[in-house]
């Protein structure tokens, strides 16, 4: 495996016709000819939204291959898209980079070289110029070749973007990276283990109270007993709770001096009501209002008596 740990590397740009490398350590460049780029204007606002639709923007102008995908924003509802095949960048660094040379990091030049204002000479047959926000290698040379590509990676920056190629993302790993991750994951599981002691402590604590309590209310000692015990008293509350919620709202239900019940029936599922009143007209006027408020199961009204039988 190549070393792990470089600090420092010479920017390179890689292009069909560079001349391999035995020795040095590189931050590569990869030229727009290994890669295929666009600039399109697209109905979303974010790049996210843009990466999903790349796909089908390259659609049926690719070969055959698997293809990841770049989005850089370029104003005005416009993206460059990038469609780049991993295995066949990784496949070409292996052929560039032989011996004790080192690859450091893998970037595109779309990224790289986007300060470009003027035609730059890679070769004595090729250029890379920039054509509208595009950086393209086209197959002449400059008619004023000023700017060289060596000469021009000399005075940048490299930024942070970097193509990921897999098992390649393992050796473009810095040491300050990996330290960084290292520590992360040190603390986490320093605190995990805090956190886990704990709980077994307090786990030991709910233990030892529950023991107190079985032995105390001499409950049955299984989980499964208990939770049987638990299902029947929830039960026998919810039964509770239906039949106070039914007396609750026939508490409710108003009544002049000259109207009271006269029985009350109830369990856990229905409950027979009878009422005395004044008239029959009141007794119509009284059974539409539990109609109103109750599920009537059954129901008889006479000139001075209203019976109902409601669901709990």
């Amino acid at each position: 495996m190549k070393n792990l740990f470089q600090n420092s590397a010479q920017l390179f740009f890689l292009h069909q016709h560079a001349v391999p490398q035995k020795e040095g350590t590189f931050d590569v460049v990869l030229s727009p000819q290994f890669y295929w780029v666009k600039k399109v204007s697209l109905p979303v606002k974010r790049a996210g939204e843009a990466k999903k639709l790349a796909e089908s923007v390259f659609e049926g102008s690719l070969p055959e291959g698997v293809y990841s995908y770049e989005v850089i924003p370029a104003g005005d509802g416009e993206f460059i898209l990038i469609a780049y095949n991993r295995d066949e960048i990784a496949q070409k660094l292996g052929t560039f980079f032989t011996d004790n040379a080192k690859v450091q990091s893998v970037r595109f030049a779309q990224y790289e070289c986007a300060g470009l204002d003027e035609c730059c000479s890679i070769d004595d047959e090729s250029s890379l110029v920039n054509l509208n926000g595009l950086l393209m290698q086209i197959p002449r040379n400059c008619t004023d070749p000023k700017l060289r590509i060596d000469d021009y990676l000399k005075g940048i920056k490299p930024t942070s973007h970097k193509v990921k190629l897999g098992s390649l993302d393992v050796e473009v790993m810095d040491r300050r990276t990996f330290v960084y991750l290292a520590a992360a994951v040190v603390l986490f599981m320093s605190a995990y283990v805090l956190e886990y002691v704990d709980y077994k402590k307090e786990a030991a604590k709910l233990e030892a109270a529950k023991s107190v309590l079985i032995r105390k209310y001499d409950l049955p000692p299984t989980t499964m007993q208990l939770n049987s015990i638990k299902n029947r008293l929830f039960k026998t509350f919810q039964k509770q709770k239906k039949i106070r919620e039914t007396l609750f709202a026939l508490s409710k239900i108003p009544l002049s001096k000259k109207e009271y019940i006269t029985q009350m029936d109830i369990d856990d599922k229905t409950a027979t009501v009878a009422f005395s009143v004044p008239d029959a007209s009141r007794a119509k006027a009284l059974r539409q209002e539990l109609a109103r408020k109750f599920k009537l199961l059954d129901s008889s009204v006479g000139d001075n008596s209203v019976k109902v039988k409601i669901a709990v």
